[in-house]
């Protein structure tokens, strides 16, 4: 009959460097730096007169998520506490009366 086609492995092995080169989306050097992030190079999202918002740095982001992650462990526990605990139950309720 016909010729098997070949397999990904063949096809890929089979077609020039060159041609890998050209359509390769990627290309070196295009990605900025990691030890060389300041201002300037951050993305604007916001700018409304003299105010700009740039994307958060790495640093800020994880301190945010670990802050709000630190929050609603905080509320789970009070919750908790106030289901499962009379003595905490009695103090909610009573912290605006006195």
């Amino acid at each position: 009959m016909g010729k098997a086609k070949p397999s990904s492995e063949e096809a890929s092995q089979s077609q020039p460097e060159s041609f890998l080169k050209k359509s390769s989306k990627f290309k070196k050097g295009t990605a900025p730096a990691k030890d060389n992030v300041n201002s300037a190079s951050q993305e604007v999202l916001i700018k409304v007169g003299g105010f700009e918002y740039k994307t958060p740095t790495k640093k800020t982001r994880i301190f945010i998520a670990s802050l709000v992650i630190g929050l609603n462990l905080l509320l789970v526990i009070a919750v908790l506490l106030y289901f499962y605990n009379p003595w905490f139950k009695d103090f909610i309720y009573n912290v605006g009366r006195t």
